[in-house]
This record gives C-alpha cells, structure tokens and sequence, in this order.
C-alpha cells in the first residue's frame, strides 16, 4: 500500500469542523475564537484543487454551516451570541463562490428528496414548511403537524449514509485476536491514556493512540500497519502535546485518508495498493 500527501490545509486558526459534500467538496470550518472569525475553505477532493480558501461573510463569526446540497452550501446564522439556537438559511453556491439567496423568516431542520424542511418560530409552537434549495421559494406549508415532520426526519436521517466513509472503532476485548496482537505488540511499552481506535482497510491496519510523555503532556500517534508484510509503513504524530485524550481523529473516505493535525491542519493522504 502507498500514502501520498494529497492536499496539506492550515490556515493558523482551529479546524471546527471537517464536511465532504455530495459532489466530493472537502469543506473545511476554522475559527479564532479569541478574534471572533470564522473562515471556510473549500477544495476539489479527487483533483486536490483548491477552490476557494478562508472565506467570510460580512458576519464574521456567529455563523456556520447546517449541510450541503450538491454544489450549495447551508449556513445559519445564531439566535444571539453565545447562545445554540440558529435562525436563518443562506445558500452559498461553490461554482459561483456567491450567496444566491438567504431567507431570515425560517430556520433549517433537514434535507429529504431534494427539499429543505424548515420551521418559523412562532409566539407559540412552530408552523413548518419545505423550500427550494435552489431558490429558497416554498414549496410546501405543512402547519404545525410535528408528527408528519418527525417521521419525514426518521426517513431523511436513514437516506442519508455513509457508505463511502470507514470511521475508527475502539479498541476493546471484543476486537479481532490478529487485531489486538499488532496494537499490543506497538503500544506494550508505552503508557497509553484513553482508547486506542483502529480501522481496517484493505491489508492494512490504521490505529490512533495517545501515551504519556512527560508527567501531564500527552502525544497522538497515528500508525498504518501492513498485516500482509508485518511492518509499520508511516508513523504520524497528530498532536506533540495534548494533556488530555482527544478522540476522532482520522477517518477514510473512498480511497482518501484524512487526518487532523495538532487542531490547525488537515492533511489528506491518497491511499493506493
């Protein structure tokens, strides 16, 4: 198996928030939360071509993204500062790399056979109603019927899979014995914190594991082990010095590996046998 840097993003500021759309768009969320910014970057995943990098709207911070619809990109913007709710749709096209529409009035719920579901807050209760993603006209006014909008979530939420992703699992007793004989064998000398995650593709074996190397400093190490050869092929240190156990770390999808690097950088990898 062969690991070839692919695409290298680091912007200076923390990655919030790591997304692939639809049509393969790697879409990265980063913020400095002590300047109150927040900035999009965007990238052809399978050409490993930048298609626009830290953008931002005239809001500079209390905003992100709800989900992607092909090339258009969701945001909402927040109740208040500081607070969970969201309130707003703006539809950002990535071809254009402009707002083609945004409607104050409603709020996202989800996605469901190519329509935007979403509510207007009322004095008392919500009334509902789906939308064009295209051009933010309704389509629908479905009243105030939480029912219907909750069975239409179940199905939107079971159309929606991952097939092209492989996220880690954690290590445990249950694990396959060849499995657990390489992590043992890697991590026996060293003082482990946390869970070991691991995830197989193909002949190799991809596990993350944080051990102690000074009295509160912790690192993370990524290892991709070829089971058919029986060596390390590349070690990665994904954080020199954390001091507590920091989960999800590294995924894949397709034949791309992603991993985040010290909380500022993600790196993906093409993968090849």
């Amino acid at each position: 198996m062969k690991l070839k840097k692919h695409i290298r993003i680091k912007d200076g500021n923390q990655v919030w928030r790591i997304l692939i759309s639809p049509l393969d768009k790697l879409i990265i969320e980063t913020r400095n939360p002590d300047k109150k910014e927040a900035f999009f970057s965007c990238y052809n995943l399978d050409k490993g071509e930048k298609i626009f990098t830290k953008l931002q709207f005239e809001e500079k911070y209390w905003l992100g993204i709800e989900d992607i619809y092909y090339d258009i990109i969701l945001f909402h913007r927040f109740t208040k500062p500081d607070m969970p709710g969201h309130k707003s749709i703006i539809a950002f096209d990535i071809p254009s790399k402009k707002v083609i529409w945004e409607n104050r009035e409603y709020s996202f719920l989800f996605f469901y056979n190519d329509k935007i579901y979403c509510f207007r807050q009322l004095f008392e209760g919500r009334k509902f109603f789906t939308i064009s993603p295209i051009t933010g006209e309704v389509i629908d006014d479905l009243g105030d019927d939480v029912i219907l909008i909750n069975e239409l979530k179940y199905l939107a939420d079971e159309q929606k899979k991952y097939l092209n992703y492989v996220f880690p699992s954690t290590y445990n007793n249950s694990t396959e014995a060849n499995i657990k004989e390489i992590i043992e064998s890697e991590t026996s000398m060293l003082e482990l914190s946390g869970s070991v995650e691991y995830l197989v593709w193909g002949e190799s074996l991809f596990f993350n594991y944080h051990h102690k190397v000074l009295a509160n400093v912790l690192e993370n190490r990524l290892i991709v082990f070829n089971m058919e050869q029986k060596r390390i092929i590349r070690s990665e240190i994904l954080n020199s010095s954390v001091n507590a156990f920091m989960p999800d770390s590294f995924f894949m999808f397709k034949n791309y590996l992603l991993l985040l690097k010290e909380k500022k950088e993600v790196l993906v990898l093409s993968v090849s046998e």
